[in-house]
C-alpha cells in the first residue's frame, strides 16, 4: 500500500513505537489512578486510562468485524475491569488484530481514501505517545522525549487526518497559516466547512509559526503553550483543532 504522507513510519517502526510507549502508560497506571491529567480538565489518571484502554478496544473491534462497533458498547463486562486489566486487556486485542492483519487489509475510518488497517496503526501509535506525554505528566515527573520522525509525522497526521473531523465554522477566516520546522511545512487554510492543507507551498506573505517539531506537535494537541507571538490564524487553528480532537 502507499504510505499515509511523505512523513509516514514504517509500519513495523509504529509498532515498536506503540508498544514503548504502552508499556510507559502501564507502568504508570498505579502512581497516577487520582492524580489529576492537566492536559483534560476534570480527568484523573484512572479515568485516562480507561479512555485509552475503551479506544484500543474499539479499533480491535472494527478491524476485527468491518464497522465500528455501536449497540451495547463498551461491553459491561469489559468496562468494570479495574484499570490496569482493563488496559491490558485491550492492548491485547488491539495486538491480536495487528498480528492477524496485513496494514494494507480493509479497516473502517473516517478517511475515505485511507480505509486499511495501516490507518489505524499509525493513528494509534500518534494517540498512544499524547497519552504517554498526559500520563507522565500527570506524574508530575520527567517526560520521555517523542521520537522525532514520529514528532514530525504526528505534525502531518494531526493536520491532514484529525483537523478534517472538526466541525464546521461559519466564523472561519479563510486566512492562510504556514506551519515550518527543520526543513518541513504546511500552509493550512481555514475555510467554513473544511481545512485545506498543502505540504508543497513556497513561502510567500502568509502568517507563520516556525517551532521544533515536537513542541510544535504538543501545541497542536493543546499540551504545550503556544510558540511566541503567534499569529491570530495560529489561535484559529488551534481553536479549530480544540473541537476535533
Amino acid at each position: 500500500m502507499n504510505q499515509p504522507s511523505p512523513h509516514a513510519l514504517p509500519f513495523g517502526r509504529y509498532r515498536e513505537l506503540l508498544d514503548q510507549d504502552y508499556r510507559t502508560l502501564a507502568d504508570l497506571v498505579h502512581p497516577t489512578l487520582d492524580r489529576p491529567v492537566p492536559a483534560c480538565p476534570g480527568w484523573n489518571g484512572e479515568d485516562l486510562v480507561r479512555h485509552t484502554a475503551i479506544v484500543f478496544l474499539h479499533k480491535a473491534e472494527t478491524i476485527r468485524t468491518g464497522e465500528r462497533p455501536s449497540h451495547g458498547w463498551p461491553p459491561v463486562s469489559v468496562g468494570s475491569l479495574p484499570p490496569q486489566a482493563l488496559l491490558a486487556h485491550c492492548y491485547a486485542r488491539l495486538v491480536e488484530q495487528f498480528d492477524s492483519h496485513e496494514p494494507e487489509d480493509r479497516a473502517e475510518t473516517w478517511v475515505p481514501e485511507d480505509q486499511t488497517v495501516g490507518f489505524w496503526i499509525r493513528r494509534l501509535t500518534h494517540e498512544t505517545s499524547i497519552h504517554r506525554f498526559d500520563l507522565e505528566d500527570a506524574a508530575g515527573g520527567p517526560v520521555t522525549s517523542m521520537d522525532a520522525d514520529l514528532a514530525l509525522d504526528g505534525i502531518d497526521e494531526v493536520l491532514t487526518v484529525m483537523l478534517r473531523r472538526g466541525r464546521p465554522d461559519p466564523a472561519a477566516s479563510g486566512t492562510t497559516l504556514r506551519l515550518e520546522t527543520g526543513g518541513d511545512s504546511w500552509d493550512i487554510r481555514l475555510d467554513a466547512t473544511r481545512a485545506v492543507v498543502d505540504r508543497h507551498a513556497a513561502a510567500n506573505e502568509q502568517a507563520m509559526v516556525r517551532a521544533d517539531a515536537e513542541p510544535m506537535l504538543l501545541w497542536l494537541w493543546g499540551r504545550a503553550p503556544q510558540p511566541a507571538s503567534v499569529p491570530e490564524a495560529a489561535v484559529e487553528l488551534r481553536e479549530r483543532l480544540s473541537r476535533a480532537l
